[in-house]
């Protein structure tokens, strides 16, 4: 029963079918207090049903085992934005053309796991605390599978460097939350106390992440009542209660608007169709595509997200004030107003500058000194409308001089990704680099006016499964024989949290997060002491937001460099 085993950089991308003796049998990473250090373990050549043990033999018994779970990347992400079914492009920037199975999910485990594959992969992590000088930790690994063992050795290089942990200091770091999502995964009532223990865990695994923002979404803290609409102040208190418990900060006011267009993605749009003139399938599609994009590109007018009344009309604003005004007695009762920052109506374009601008003068009367926040597409034309801009990174990088600029006047700067940008640049999406992820935290050493970065996805499932689709579009049906795939959101884009018995389950991809976040800290330490010599630190690994390095060796070495440069400093 011969059976190979190999470990492999945490931020290496790996598969099912890794051959596992092309790892090492010793592997050595550095890590600084309050860090995190890991290593996967690649296993193949087993005998399903035949289980597999791992005993650890190191100086303390701080550290957790998970088994790696692979999902799947059914179409590659595209040269531009979402996926190459968009426009038929091929995006020569990819670790592995699709469909193809990755590593992602880490499900805790503890010392034996059975084999139900000829494959398997676990992941070690250990926590680096107490080294108050320089040190390396030994950790030896056992792996026996029926007869046979395999031995393998972990070396931590530990520097008395301290990384704070993440909250009101650090750089802030939100993604998006479904609550419903939450519930409908772990069967549990919405707003029970099954459920607070659940969400609780959710957000204890995007702090571990360094998450130290949450967004509450208006649909879950207000109701729609006969007389309008009425905060659910103990909803809104289980929110702010759980995210406070586990660890975050600052909050984010979900958008009180959105679009009035759906993307006209319903039974009324298909039958309205000249279906007399279409001669295929894909027409329909097409047609829709289409539609979707001009009423996303050209739409002027937006609705209160509660009632839907449009927000330039009279029943609109009202709608808009009240739930304004209810959200700011709220964040002055619970001492959140320098913790509280505001949307309004999410990624305004040109077209919607106009209805935009009435909605958060609405919102600036009702909620004084609250600072809206507000993901935004390419416009210089809501200038004075917004305090803190949130572009997405091609949008920040390309027009840079611009939105510094406004830093410069007095306002804030975040950054965004989601389906967009493909190509090249970060993202933090399956079939990129885990490295790519790792830059977010690198990026505000090089562009300091960045105060924040912001992602849709955390747990936006859709209720799809995540273990079985990742790259689908916002209302897929199973029968659905017109499948929008030009619509299809590219494979990780919508969740970086898996749904685990009665809890989240973190990812490689939140882990990498994680990483880079905790490389900021440094960073920041060491610009603080020696600027040009973190200038140029940084310069060796990002240079732009699409020019940074991929080899996770060099990383790593740079990575090293950083925490010896601190050393030196005595920082």
């Amino acid at each position: 029963m011969a059976f190979s085993a190999g470990l492999f950089d945490e931020l290496v991308p790996c598969y099912p079918d890794t051959e596992a003796g092309t790892g090492k049998m010793e592997y050595r990473t550095a890590g600084a207090n309050g860090t995190y250090a890991g290593v996967n373990i690649l296993l193949d050549g087993l005998t399903p049903g035949i289980p597999v043990s791992l005993e650890v033999e190191g100086e303390s018994t701080a550290y957790r085992l998970f088994r790696m779970i692979p999902v799947p990347v059914e179409v590659n992400t595209g040269a531009k934005q979402r996926t190459e079914y968009l426009k038929n492009d091929r995006n020569e920037n990819v670790i592995r053309r699709a469909p193809f199975f990755v590593y992602d999910a880490l499900e805790p485990v503890y010392n034996i796991v059975m084999a139900d594959l000829t494959t398997m992969a676990l992941s070690f992590k250990t926590i680096v605390e107490y080294c108050r000088e320089k040190r390396t930790q030994r950790w030896k690994f056992k792996i026996t599978h029926g007869t046979e063992s395999r031995e393998l050795v972990f070396y931590v290089d530990q520097y008395p460097v301290t990384v704070q942990k993440a909250g009101k200091d650090t750089h802030k770091f939100v993604t998006w939350f479904s609550l419903d999502e939450i519930a409908q995964c772990h069967h549990v009532q919405k707003w029970g106390p099954e459920f607070e223990t659940i969400l609780e865990r959710y957000l204890r695994a995007a702090a571990f992440a360094r998450q130290n923002m949450m967004a509450i979404s208006p649909s879950d803290c207000f109701d729609v009542c006969e007389d309008g609409v009425r905060l659910n102040e103990a909803h809104f208190a289980m929110l702010v209660r759980a995210a406070q418990k586990a660890g975050m900060y600052y909050f984010e006011g979900g958008a009180l608007t959105c679009r009035e267009s759906t993307f006209c993605d319903d039974d009324a749009f298909y039958q309205s169709l000249d279906h007399e003139s279409i001669r295929n399938s894909d027409e329909v599609a097409e047609q829709f595509k289409v539609k979707a994009f001009d009423d996303f590109d050209n739409g002027i007018h937006a609705l209160d997200c509660m009632t839907h009344k449009r927000a330039d009309s009279e029943e609109g604003r009202a709608v808009i004030a009240s739930m304004a005004g209810q959200l700011y007695a709220a964040v002055r009762k619970y001492g959140l107003e320098d913790r509280w920052m505001q949307s309004a109506l999410d990624e305004p374009n040109d077209a919607l500058c106009p209805v935009y601008r009435e909605i958060t003068s609405i919102i600036r009367r009702e909620m004084p000194g609250v600072p809206i926040l507000e993901p935004v597409l390419p416009t210089e034309k809501l200038e004075g409308a917004l305090d803190i801009w949130c572009p997405s990174i091609d949008v920040y990088e390309n027009n840079r001089e611009f939105f510094d600029a406004q830093a410069a006047k007095g306002d804030r700067l975040f950054v965004y990704t989601c389906l967009t940008p493909g190509g090249n640049y970060l993202n933090r999406l399956l079939d990129l680099e885990r490295l790519r992820i790792v830059y977010f935290g690198w990026a505000p050493a090089k562009y300091p006016n960045l105060e924040g970065y912001l992602h849709w996805g955390a747990n936006q499932y859709m209720g799809m499964d995540p273990y079985k689709r990742t790259c689908y579009t916002f209302s897929e049906q199973v029968l659905e024989f017109h499948p929008k795939r030009a619509m299809f959101l590219p494979g990780g884009d919508t969740c970086m949290l898996y749904p685990g018995y009665r809890e989240a389950l973190i990812s490689v991809r939140s882990e990498a997060h994680r990483i880079g976040f905790e490389d900021l800290c440094m960073l920041e330490a060491l610009k603080k002491k020696a600027p040009e010599a973190a200038r140029k630190l940084v310069e060796k690994v990002f240079r732009s937001y699409c020019d940074y390095e991929k080899s996770v060796e060099k990383y790593r070495e740079v990575r090293r460099e950083l925490m010896e440069l601190i050393t030196e400093e005595k920082i």
